[in-house]
């Protein structure tokens, strides 16, 4: 044969996979290279069970994680840099060519513990796993992350989608957003002026509902359902998920909600501004422009508006942060959600009781039973394996489950026949012999802790949140808990489907009645092989805990046990009942 014979032969697989590849691809590239200056937009692509998918702003390319697409870093809106910080959220630039998303982009700029500042205020990206075949129309289900708003990524283990799309049949979006003062911030000098979204100074929210736009109009192409949205989060992504409920900017971008370990967190505009005035002394403090706080206050009041303004957004947002003070687990001491009046009413998460709240879908709503352990766990007092440890611990608990359960659903419930299903988390939590499926002490320390429920709802196991505390996933406890898994697995499913967490062969979850007497609360929990599931009548309120110390302890317990509930909760929670 001769050499150029061998050479024919030699290139002919490429020729065919070059001809294979130009017919499968040409349709995009001619789209693409036709596009005019003219244009914003693209037409989206139908699903055809392909990492390449094409959206309304440009073309992606996704991959595989285990069973299902994942696309990783999508834009979901323009970066809020420059002189888009503190300003509503854009629509993302479009563009030409293929966008390979294969890796986590940025978090929010925020500063860590041990890992000190990270992330970037380049951050307005979302994830997508979707199980692979060519079904289309699944439910959406849309995760945000905790970290009470100034911590926290949606690239944790922990919230990664895998699980929940290849046992699911969901499409699971996972999403980052502004945090802190980068996402919640009002100065009369910065932002009194733009839109009533850029002056709202809830830049994170409306990060979400930008989210949630894209979300409408673009998961056609990955075969989601844009009329079947379920927004949930935990912790701090419960605030936003009960933020959104009353925000009118979201009316009708979502269908249902989970409000995991929430609680009903809002602040006025004029606390807002206080703490963005103290934000500003304290930036001048740590510029050496003032010796002391009296000093910094009489160097602003000279200060002029766009002298303000250029002074703030002259400093990165890691030098805001660090003027921040924290609180548990390097959380900031900031204020997030503000009454503007025009994201957030004016009335709050008072729009609850008098039933004129925007968004009335069907609501999952919940907690864990002890709540407020994991923060008593990292601290020293008072010392835990004591009697005071305990009480402490679980009054606090109970005050949490007053703000982001009782209370919020007792309201909601009231003018309104939207179907609320509640739930307390109790896995990890002694029984009434003091026996816990946990390991050594942790039952008594830690219990059914704040974001134990997370494993057991996305099934990714435990995570990066779970085990900074130890190992509380055991081969001894693996049984019940992965039977505990797959029935809250099975819940949210159904809930994310049809609006109602019930279904053949588990057990029945009663929706909230106010009715005294009556099932209000399902309890997921599990022993060390089988599931203990049960139901709770009662409605905690403020005063039932207060009666319930006062009938507990004497003094000079009583008094002592007190002193440790004046701050309430952390995150500086002082607000009286809703």
């Amino acid at each position: 044969m001769s050499l150029r014979m061998k050479l024919v032969y030699l290139f002919v697989p490429f020729i065919r996979l070059s001809n294979i590849l130009k017919r499968a691809v040409s349709p995009y590239i001619n789209r693409l290279f036709a596009l005019k200056p003219s244009d914003t937009t693209f037409k989206l692509s139908t699903w055809n069970n392909d990492a390449l998918v094409q959206t309304k702003y440009g073309m992606i390319s996704g991959s595989l994680d285990k069973s299902s697409w994942c696309w990783k870093g999508i834009p979901y809106a323009t970066p809020p840099v420059g002189s888009l910080r503190w300003k509503a959220p854009l629509d993302p630039i479009p563009w030409v060519g293929i966008r390979k998303v294969t890796k986590f982009k940025d978090s929010a700029a925020q500063i860590m513990p041990i890992m000190g500042p990270t992330g970037s205020e380049d951050c307005l990206y979302l994830n997508i796993w979707r199980p692979k075949g060519s079904e289309t129309k699944l439910p959406v289900y849309l995760y945000i992350h905790g970290g009470g708003n100034s911590i926290g990524t949606s690239a944790t283990v922990d919230y990664y989608g895998s699980a929940v799309a290849e046992k699911s049949n969901l499409l699971y979006i996972s999403v980052n957003y502004r945090l802190g003062a980068m996402g919640w911030f009002i100065h009369p000098a910065v932002t009194d002026s733009g839109s009533p979204e850029d002056q709202s100074g809830n830049f994170g929210t409306l990060d979400l509902v930008k989210a949630l736009e894209w979300v409408q109009d673009n998961i056609e192409a990955f075969g989601g359902d844009p009329e079947n949205v379920t927004i949930a989060g935990e912790s701090g992504g419960a605030f936003n998920v009960l933020s959104l409920l009353i925000s009118p900017a979201a009316k009708g971008i979502f269908h249902r909600a989970i409000s995991e370990s929430g609680l009903s967190f809002i602040w006025s505009t004029d606390t807002a501004e206080a703490q963005s005035n103290k934000l500003l002394v304290n930036l001048l403090i740590k510029d050496r422009k003032a010796k002391n706080q009296e000093e910094a206050e009489q160097i602003t009041n000279k200060m002029s508006e766009d002298e303000i303004n250029d002074y703030f957004r002259s400093k990165s947002a890691f030098k805001i942060t660090k003027c921040i003070p924290t609180r548990d687990f390097g959380m900031a001491d900031w204020r997030t959600i503000f009454t503007d009046g025009s994201v957030i009413p004016k009335d709050g998460y008072g729009v609850f009781s008098s039933g004129e709240w925007v968004n009335k879908v069907p609501l999952i709503i919940g907690c864990t039973k002890d709540e407020l352990k994991l923060f008593g766990y990292f601290r020293t007092d008072p010392p835990r394996n004591t009697r005071e440890y305990d009480l402490v611990w679980g009054y606090r608990s109970l005050l949490w489950r007053v703000s982001g359960l009782d209370s919020l659903v007792s309201q909601m419930i009231s003018k309104t026949n939207v179907p609320i299903y509640a739930y307390r988390f109790d896995w990890g939590s002694p029984d009434i012999d003091g026996l816990s499926v946990l390991p050594g002490n942790l039952g008594r320390d830690l219990g059914a802790h704040h974001a134990a429920e997370i494993p057991f709802f996305l099934g990714m196991g435990m995570g990066a949140i779970t085990m900074m505390i130890g190992k509380t996933h055991t081969k001894r406890n693996r049984s019940g808990r992965e039977r505990l898994t797959d029935l809250c697995m099975n819940y949210l499913a159904n809930f994310a489907r049809t609006g109602n967490p019930n279904g053949e062969n588990i057990p029945h979850w009663p929706p909230w009645n106010n009715i005294e007497g009556k099932e209000k609360i399902l309890v997921l929990d599990a022993g060390i092989e089988d599931l203990k599931i049960s139901y709770l009548e009662d409605i905690v309120t403020v005063q039932s805990v207060l009666d319930l110390i006062n009938t507990e302890l004497e003094e000079p317990e009583l008094s002592a046990i007190l002193s440790f509930l004046d701050d309430a909760l952390p995150f500086g929670l002082n607000q009286p009942d809703l």
